[in-house]
């Protein structure tokens, strides 16, 4: 992998990955490296179980790092099977017109803090408008095998490298696992020389 792109494996399920949303795709603006988004089926679609302790635990966390960052949350519609799948193709069509950081920023926030159903056309269109992306041009690609195996092959990837939670980034062989991490990811960014002047 060139030294100069940070694999970004997020997944809407995760309200951690909701958090890192901006400061992940803000680290193009800050240092010269490409973002590569990669949107990964939830844990509970790869046949691993959260414990209903460690679920609430984790909102109650999430709830102060979002007060904390200035972000809204709260109003919550658990984008589990459909919605989740329909917000990754999306995703990968997004990626394709380069706006995946648009679509990812809207649809994540709509899930966690305005209970938008991204199962339903209504509330994915919603998104999909609110990032510039052309809902006939989405409707189609809800349906896309090409862009499933894409989203597949990112679940892959991020086996592959022996995670199972997200966000985890990846640059130079090094894995950066949670949005707390993010400061140690720039560090090293720093470290290789890629801050802008």
């Amino acid at each position: 992998m060139s030294g100069r792109k940070v694999e970004y494996f997020f997944s809407f399920r995760s309200p951690y990955s909701y958090l890192s949303g901006p400061r992940a795709f803000a680290l193009a603006d800050s240092y010269n490296v490409e973002v590569e988004f990669r949107g990964v089926l939830p844990m509970m679609m790869r046949g691993q179980s959260v414990p209903r302790a460690k679920a609430l635990n984790t909102l109650r966390d999430v709830d102060r790092e979002a007060k904390r960052l200035g972000m809204p949350f709260g109003r919550i519609h658990d984008p589990l099977g459909d919605a989740a799948v329909r917000c990754l193709v999306i995703s990968e069509l997004a990626r394709d017109q380069g706006r995946e950081r648009e679509f990812v920023l809207v649809a994540s926030r709509m899930i966690w803090s305005e209970a938008a159903d991204m199962a339903t056309d209504d509330g994915l269109r919603l998104a999909c408008e609110g990032a510039g992306l052309a809902w006939g041009d989405c409707e189609s690609a809800i349906e896309s095998p090409e862009l499933m195996e894409r989203v597949e092959a990112n679940t892959q990837a991020l086996a592959d490298l022996g995670q199972w939670g997200v966000p985890v980034f990846n640059f130079n062989g090094e894995r950066f696992w949670g949005q707390d991490r993010i400061e140690d990811l720039e560090a090293s960014l720093k470290e290789a020389g890629l801050e802008k002047s």
